[in-house]
């Protein structure tokens, strides 16, 4: 599982972009995934979360969103 934070571009620097693979349990129907730990590891904004395979595909992107405090 991994989050990929949506950038924002400007005067050719990409900023806000940012990768977290996240720690996950699974058992025979679902997956329950650990949210990081506090929001200066993901600040409020959108996210992409991704499932990645054992082959290391990522599945489609699902769009989450952490809120302001």
């Amino acid at each position: 599982m991994s989050l990929v934070r949506l950038s924002a571009t400007t005067h050719s620097f990409n900023h806000n972009q940012r990768y977290l693979a996240l720690s996950f349990t699974q058992d025979a129907t679902r997956l329950t995934v650990q949210a990081p730990a506090n929001g200066n590891l993901a600040p409020p904004g959108y996210y992409m979360l991704f499932i990645v395979n054992a082959n290391g595909v990522p599945s489609v992107a699902q769009f989450v969103r952490f809120p302001a405090p």
